[in-house]
């Protein structure tokens, strides 16, 4: 066994976490347990039987935990536990997508493991969708505590009789889930593995490897929660941190040409404008289903600000937002409710909460209401603390305030309260730490991952300047190749803190067909459909699984049905624009070949009348145009 008092000086040559040779690869490791295909992707899963409640190991309590393994497919340079975000996000649903966005060496040289935490998952899992979709639509004016305490009391009462896991509600924690992935490091062999943690992973990994630091080969954190903060002081960071983002993006309208034609005036004040409005009264707006027909849907508040504060995860929500927002200043509600929708997991068919098999929004509330306390008292008194605590925050976050009370509301209501002692900063350990974080994070900001760094041992940092939401993975070399590296080599970072840089937001799609004159010619309206499809927000959140039909924006439908090479398209009466429809079909390849682009073939009646067909190849970036327009042949532009 290597001594303790050695750490220092082989951290110092850059060979600790180097491969360990003699550590059997996962593969072997789980040789003797039951695997079976995983059901939500190609991994194998393995079950484990762990207690209900750990502090108790009553034999005759105990819950399944499944566990999907990823194994090397060449020689294994070590074994990474990997825990997603949330809380509240299934391991096991999201691994396949995650792996595929990471470098191929990734899977060619780790074992890596994924969990559905307690909580998540279809065996166990705690979703409220009708609950949570009231709750998160329902005003919440900081004028009428009243009002809010009614609605969070509402919710948890409704939340836990949908769930009713009573028994599973008392158990469903950081602490407990910590304890799930060690009993199943120890029925492998207990080696030593890597523990990375994405967002509230990040939070699960620290204090993992805290308890354990024997099993830890290495620290990985992205995107990371300071777990020393209160509650309050938690929210506060981040919602003043979102707040300043989010006057950045406005800000950032003004000097892109396409968005500030879009948006003439002022970005912000279009905003403001526009909060104002709905926080009067919800915005009745006309919906069209998937049947074609039209319902009233609203514009509440809580849509615009989920929308508005989820654009900042990332620069491509950042523009996807403004565009919205620019939609909306032409008198467009849809992208905005429809984007709305969609970050609360509300279906817009029916506004009742989705039931998605990856997210599963009341272990969000189990785990961070038992995480942290909601502090003394009754949970009256509990409620109006914080609405004190957001009164005198409010003049520094006019947007974004919902966000600073609103779950915390929730959990002073919530049956079972977690401790108000906060644990000590995370210290590291003899293992190597990587703090990984972007700048312009507006859930995790970088002042925590800052205070991560500086108070653990043997740590060191990734900043990205203009990075969003959890860095590693994106495709960037920076911070890619170092966490390679490490993983990989054992091979330490050159410096105790190093930078990256990336642009703080993608480029922005300008609205299309804004100016009448443009209905002229057929090329630009042809190519404003395939930007719309491109764009459209249902159609981008669509799983492509199964044939599925959508509304329109302003009338008709479109179908989307998945093939081998790609989409298949049927439109009938479908209208991004008032005074234009169009009908026809679309074909989409998407096979990595020379062929791969789009084919519309289309019908247009209304203010423009004419048939098109229409190939974009996107391999060779080559567009076609061929039939008649307003009585003409039509022609590309010369």
């Amino acid at each position: 066994m290597r001594s303790a008092a050695l750490a220092p000086s082989l951290i110092a040559l850059g060979l600790i976490g180097a491969p360990a040779l003699a550590d059997p690869s996962l593969q072997d490791a789980v040789s003797g347990l039951d695997l079976f295909p995983c059901a939500l992707s190609s991994l194998s899963c393995t079950t484990l039987t762990v207690p209900l409640d750990h502090r108790a190991n009553d034999p005759a309590q105990t819950l399944q935990i499944t566990f999907a393994l990823s194994f090397a497919t060449e020689e294994s340079r070590g074994i990474l536990f990997y825990f997603v975000g949330g809380p509240g996000g299934s391991g096991l649903a999201s691994a396949e997508g995650y792996l595929s966005s990471f470098d191929p060496t990734l899977v060619e040289n780790m074992d890596i493991v994924f969990v559905d935490q307690r909580g998540t998952g279809p065996v166990h899992g705690l979703a409220c969708p009708k609950a949570q979709a009231a709750f998160d639509i329902a005003p919440a004016p900081l004028s009428d505590p009243g009002a809010i305490l009614a609605t969070a009391k509402t919710y948890v009462a409704d939340c836990t009789a949908e769930l009713d896991a009573d028994a599973l509600l008392a158990v469903v924690n950081t602490d407990q889930a910590i304890r799930d992935s060690e009993l199943f490091r120890q029925k492998i062999g207990s080696p030593k593995v890597w523990l990375y943690g994405e967002s509230y992973g990040t939070q699960l990994v620290q204090a993992y490897a805290t308890q354990f630091p024997d099993a830890v080969k290495g620290v990985i954190l992205d995107g990371v929660v300071d777990l020393s903060l209160t509650p309050e002081q938690f929210y506060r960071r981040y919602t003043l941190a979102a707040e300043k983002l989010l006057a950045e993006s406005f800000a950032l309208c003004a000097t892109i040409p396409a968005c500030q034609a879009d948006i003439p005036g002022d970005a912000a004040q279009l905003y403001d404008d526009l909060a104002a409005r709905v926080a009067a009264a919800p915005v009745p707006v006309p919906y069209v289903l998937a049947d074609g027909s039209t319902v009233q849907r609203h514009l509440t508040t809580g849509l615009l600000e989920a929308s508005a504060f989820n654009s900042l995860y990332s620069p491509e929500g950042r523009a996807e937002f403004l565009r919205a927002l620019a939609a909306a200043g032409h008198g467009n509600l849809i992208p905005l409710l429809q984007l709305g929708f969609f970050n609360m997991y509300i279906d817009p068919e029916t506004e009742i909460g989705m039931e998605d098999p990856g997210w599963f929004g009341a272990a969000f509330y189990a785990i961070t209401c038992t995480d942290y306390g909601s502090g003394s008292g009754t949970p009256d008194e509990r409620a109006y603390r914080i609405f004190d605590e957001a009164k005198a925050l409010a003049p520094e976050a006019p947007r974004l305030l919902r966000s600073y009370f609103l779950e915390r509301v929730a959990c002073a209501y919530w049956p079972h309260q977690g401790s108000d002692t906060r644990p000590a900063p995370y210290a590291g350990g003899d293992f190597p730490t990587l703090v990984l974080n972007g700048d312009h994070d507006p859930i995790t900001p970088i002042t925590m991952a800052r205070s991560v760094l500086d108070s653990a041992r043997n740590a060191y940092g990734v900043f990205m300047r203009g990075g969003p939401h959890v860095i590693w993975g994106r495709g960037l070399a920076c911070p890619d190749t170092i966490v390679q590296a490490l993983l990989y080599d054992g091979t330490l970072p050159v410096a105790r803190e190093q930078l990256c840089e990336q642009d703080p937001i993608s480029d922005y799609t300008s609205l299309t067909l804004t100016d009448p004159a443009q209905l002229a010619d057929p090329f630009t309206v042809v190519r404003a459909v395939e930007i719309e499809l491109l764009n459209y927000i249902p159609l981008a959140a669509w799983d492509g699984q199964q044939p599925t039909s959508f509304g329109c924006p302003l009338g008709g439908t479109l179908t989307a049905t998945p093939t081998e090479p790609g989409t298949d398209f049927i439109f009938a009466d479908c209208r991004f624009w008032p005074d234009l429809a169009f009908s026809g079909t679309g074909v989409e390849l998407s096979m990595g070949h020379p062929d791969d682009g789009i084919t519309l073939t289309l019908g247009f009646t209304g203010a423009a009348r004419g048939d098109l067909t229409y190939l974009h190849r996107t391999a060779d970036e080559a567009y076609s145009l061929t039939g008649s327009w307003n009585g003409k042949a039509a022609m590309l532009p010369r």
